[in-house]
């Protein structure tokens, strides 16, 4: 947790060499930063001046900008300064070191901590801004953009009302109980009430997990027997040189994984080893774990070589696997060919032959996975579903029949596990979950 009497400070882009590196202050004695590097200029909020600042001796550390955002209307709800220096490691050391001498280094996610416990964002929000930070797919932003604009908090919101208005009409039969039989017809209402907040939220948690996924990634495997191709299929997707090629059956053991991008959403890739009976335990440690991963995997994409067409036997058809006839070289064209039921797509990585047609398939099924962009707010985390199935539990145990402070008792915990997502709560050890895992100066 954070302890806001503190001014804290942080390098806000990644260290190295840039064009430019912007170092945050946010704080009740943000200012002092402007005595302690000697700037004499006037510095007008929410403008940006450039100025020269110097340390201790009066030397001159570097030219750049500095923005104030003064309080309220800031990131942090506080007084902030901004500096936009040049991205040289010697300036950037330079002038943290002498931050140093009046402010306290920012741990992991404080700046956002900050911004939360002064209402300047829920806890939806902060964990969509984090999102957006690691988003390297432009779905995985998109997703991110809305959760920073508040769609899940103004979902969650609004069922935590509609809980705590029933409670509160819950409450007064408490206080007046000769009224409770006068009100039946109420009390139908609330338990009408209840059951279609008990719909709403299973049908929200009963989602596919279509937003962790995309926060996630989608895990392909790539999988078949030894020599099929999976190496060269791996590479090529992966857009670079990762595992080893070889004419030797058993060269790939072990697991590797590559991130990619396909119509953007986030693949994890997986190339794995040949399925095949193994007397070494080495391959066959590696085989073990190609059939755990290809079990696990959300698709995969199994390959038999073309040459082999018309002694595939497919026993098992599985709706989530891409089934290949790989090293088509000889194919004429990427239609697919029928085998037993089943539509197999020929490919040549090295004629260029189906490999776009793969590609579309795999965004096809990622599409069917995630789910196309819809309006509708999505579960994004596991913190988010765990406190959700927690108040439909709840509220499933809601029954206008059971003494009337156990009702009570059911609409305030499923209010409280709704205000756990969004953060009206007074739990230090879910605060510092969510903020720990931010990076520094965020």
């Amino acid at each position: 947790m954070t302890n806001t009497n503190e001014t804290i400070f942080a390098l806000s882009t990644v260290l190295g060499k840039s064009g430019v590196a912007v170092i945050r202050i946010s704080g009740n004695y943000a200012l002092k930063a402007l005595n302690h590097f000697h700037i004499k200029k006037e510095i007008k909020p929410r403008f940006a001046t450039l100025v020269d600042l110097y340390d201790d001796s009066n030397q001159l550390i570097d030219n750049g900008i500095i923005i104030y955002f003064p309080t309220p209307n800031s990131f942090t709800g506080e007084d902030v300064i901004e500096l936009q220096v040049h991205g040289s490691k010697a300036i950037i050391k330079i002038i943290l070191e002498e931050l140093s001498k009046i402010f306290v280094m920012a741990r992991p996610g404080e700046f956002s901590l900050r911004a939360f416990l002064n209402g300047k964002f829920d806890l939806t929000q902060m964990e969509g801004i984090a999102d957006l930070i690691d988003a390297e797919t432009k779905m995985q932003a998109k997703q991110a953009i809305k959760q920073i604009s508040g769609e899940l908090e103004r979902l969650y919101s609004n069922w935590r009302q509609r809980l705590i208005t029933i409670q509160s009409k819950i409450e007064a039969y408490i206080d007046f109980p000769e009224d409770i039989w006068a009100e039946k017809s109420e009390l139908e209402k609330i338990n009408n009430e209840v059951q279609s907040l008990v719909q709403l939220i299973q049908e929200h948690l009963n989602d596919n997990r279509r937003g962790e996924r995309l926060r996630e990634g989608l895990h392909i495997v790539i999988t078949g027997e030894p020599n099929v191709g999976k190496s060269t299929l791996f590479n090529f997707l992966a857009k670079r040189d990762i595992a080893i090629v070889s004419e030797y059956a058993g060269t790939t053991r072990d697991v590797l994984e590559a991130h990619i991008d396909i119509g953007g959403y986030p693949i994890i890739l997986s190339d794995t080893a040949g399925i095949r009976e193994s007397s070494d335990p080495i391959e066959s440690e590696g085989i073990s774990r190609a059939k755990k991963r290809s079990f696990e995997a959300d698709l995969r994409i199994e390959l038999f070589l073309f040459e082999q067409r018309y002694n595939i036997n497919c026993n098992v058809v599985n709706s989530d696997t891409i089934y290949v006839l790989s090293k088509a070289d000889d194919a004429i064209n990427d239609r697919s060919i029928l085998i037993g039921g089943v539509d197999f797509l020929p490919i040549s990585i090295l004629k260029g032959i189906g490999t776009n047609k793969l590609i579309s398939l795999i965004k096809k099924k990622a599409e069917e996975k995630f789910g196309r962009d819809r309006d509708t707010p999505v579960i994004t985390r596991q913190r988010h579903r765990s406190h959700m199935q927690k108040a439909l539990e709840h509220l499933q145990r809601f029954n206008i029949d059971n003494p009337i402070e156990l009702i009570s008792e059911d609409l305030r915990l499923a209010a409280f596990e709704l205000g756990a997502v969004i953060g009206i709560i007074n739990v230090e050890e879910i605060l510092s979950s969510v903020f720990s895992n931010f990076c520094v100066g965020k």
